[in-house]
């Protein structure tokens, strides 16, 4: 399985189904599968850039795609979860934010996760639980003079499951003010102000 093959893909929307998209790009069509909010917001003839990952196995090769480049990092780390698979990965993409995967991750809270259709208490647990495994130790705070260390840190470790670097969110944390803001706030603020 890898994603070295198509980073994204630029052109036209030509059909749109309950789970995929297929995008003409110079006169070829792509079948790329999509979480079903994204499809949503697609039209036929719109041109639009998916972000894009390749799955490659011994039976089948598909393309996943997304609007935007947090999301396919989302995806990424999903799958890389053991005993998720990428149907159920779109699933949590399709019914819970970002901001609100993040804050769940941070806070343990696997109630976010089971409220997605396919997914039990051990399988959401077992994703926070992974996720958080995978993040190293947060060495930002000792430079910030934040009163509410605790939700800042919380909130810094889920941000970094996105594959945001210390350094990115060193800037986030120095350039906000981020005082007595709870958990889901700064996940916000900082994932608008990475963004620009």
């Amino acid at each position: 399985m890898g994603d070295c093959m198509y980073a994204y893909f630029n052109g036209l929307v030509k059909d749109i189904s309950n789970d995929k998209v297929i995008i003409d790009v110079n006169n070829i069509g792509y079948d790329i599968h999509m979480a079903e909010d994204d499809l949503n917001k697609l039209k036929l003839d719109d041109k639009v850039l998916i972000y894009t990952f390749f799955q490659h196995r011994e039976d089948e090769m598909k393309l996943f795609g997304f609007l935007t480049k947090n999301r396919l990092q989302f995806f990424k780390k999903l799958i890389s979860v053991s005993g998720v698979g990428s149907k159920v990965a779109l699933g949590i993409i399709s019914n819970i934010s970002i901001e609100d995967m993040c804050t769940a991750i941070a806070t343990d809270n696997i109630l976010t996760l089971k409220s997605v259709p396919g997914i039990g208490p051990k399988l959401a647990a077992k994703i926070i639980f992974e996720l958080k495994d995978k993040i190293s130790n947060v060495e930002i705070l000792k430079k910030s003079t934040v009163k509410n260390n605790i939700e800042v840190d919380e909130a810094i470790t889920a941000l970094k499951v996105l594959g945001y670097s210390e350094r990115e969110l060193s800037s986030c944390v120095n350039e906000m003010n981020l005082e007595n803001k709870s958990v889901q706030d700064i996940i916000r603020m900082c994932l608008k102000y990475l963004q620009k």
